[in-house]
């Protein structure tokens, strides 16, 4: 009966309510979320704060890691693909 309740009120509610709610959002309620809630680049900042630990010894960044293959593809392309699938969503700026 929660989820019921939940789904009956604000936008902001839906992401309350997990991930399997997310695509009954429409693209209206994401920007009014996304405005009351901006993300404030998290992903980016997340990732910075990888790679700069990453980069401070190269053992903090072994291969195939998570902090090591985003040291590369930052290093390579500028962004981690994480980023850049982030940037590519409705959910990501």
């Amino acid at each position: 009966m929660a989820t019921l309740t939940a789904e009956r009120r604000t936008p902001s509610s839906h992401t309350a309510l997990g991930a399997h709610h997310i695509d009954a959002v429409t693209d209206e309620q994401a920007d009014a979320i996304h405005h009351a809630y901006p993300r404030l680049e998290m992903v980016r900042s997340l990732t910075g704060a990888i790679v700069a630990q990453a980069a401070k010894d190269p053992r903090n960044a072994p291969r195939y890691s998570i902090p090591g293959e985003f040291l590369r593809e930052r290093g390579e392309f500028g962004q981690t693909r994480l980023e850049y699938a982030c940037r590519s969503s409705r959910w990501g700026s």
